[in-house]
């Protein structure tokens, strides 16, 4: 009973986030010490990894409902948020993934975490798409402009295979700064020159609301 409540009370003074090497500081516990709580905590579900060896975990003691999104951005700081979700919160499609799918830079260490889609680019992709890319990360994760997420599912997938058809878009959310955004992302994916609004005519022959 008194290892629980130790237990207990150790977790309540850790943030809702944070790695394993914390613990060696915090405690004054030695590495090997540190893995052991580690392995038995996870094991009493009192905390949870990411996949892999990333050396961050969640505090589900304390927060039951975790931030997936600052656990992903501690392990995986390039992380962008890309595809349909990216044209969600924009308010394009009211399409909701299963797992929003993140861009995470290869030129890093890559774990895998089970609330989203873990999609590995190169270097260079994140060279192309940085002037797409919105980041603020007091309101979450970076994420890549709607126009921007469009065209780069279009140049890899295309309609269909990415999830969406152009029925699925709600065009009539589009501006001028998305245009101006479709523009510059199709220059910088290599895609062919066209307007945004030329991709509501649906290649099934299906009428586009």
């Amino acid at each position: 009973m008194r290892q629980q409540t130790s237990a207990i009370a150790r977790l309540q003074s850790l943030p809702s986030v944070f790695r394993g090497a914390d613990l060696t500081v915090r405690f004054q516990w030695t590495s090997k010490a540190a893995s052991q709580y580690l392995y038995l905590w996870k094991r009493r579900g009192l905390v949870r990894g990411l996949g892999g060896h990333s050396d961050v975990y969640v505090n589900l003691l304390t927060h039951p409902n975790p931030d997936w999104a600052q656990a992903l951005l501690a392990a995986m700081p390039t992380a962008v948020v890309i595809g349909i979700e990216s044209l969600r919160q924009a308010g394009w499609t009211t399409q909701v993934p299963q797992r929003p799918a993140v861009a995470i830079n290869a030129k890093q260490p890559v774990y895998s975490i089970d609330p989203y889609e873990v999609m590995v680019r190169d270097a260079k992709w994140f060279e192309l798409a940085r002037a797409g890319i919105i980041s603020d990360h007091a309101k979450g994760l970076p994420v890549l402009k709607p126009a921007w997420a469009l065209a780069d599912m279009l140049r890899d997938q295309g309609w269909g295979k990415c999830g969406l058809w152009p029925d699925d878009i709600e065009w009539s959310e589009t501006t001028g700064q998305d245009e101006q955004d479709w523009q510059t992302a199709c220059s910088a994916f290599d895609l062919p020159a066209n307007q945004l609004q030329n991709n509501a005519q649906d290649p099934r022959g299906h009428c586009v609301r």
